[in-house]
């Protein structure tokens, strides 16, 4: 049976939530200037999709999630 991995560091969920979501944040960001600078590879054009996808759930999904952040287009700050 294979075994569940979990971070190290215990954490309540909104906590894990603004964590994630500064993850993602940052990497969103480099991810925009390695496209600005046309050093963008196909896998990271996904990759910034995904992100994009997943923190736009967060938004939908989350009642505290203009508190936390994500008070804006998310698309329009990381256009796809």
């Amino acid at each position: 049976m294979a075994k569940i991995r979990r971070s190290m560091i215990p954490a309540e969920s909104r906590e894990t939530l603004l964590d994630l979501i500064d993850e993602i944040t940052v990497t969103l960001e480099e991810l925009q200037a390695s496209e600005r600078k046309g050093t963008l590879c196909p896998y990271g054009e996904g990759s910034k999709a995904a992100y994009v996808h997943v923190l736009e759930f967060i938004q939908q999904r989350w009642s505290e999630s203009e508190e936390a952040g994500l008070g804006f287009n998310i698309e329009e700050e990381f256009p796809v």
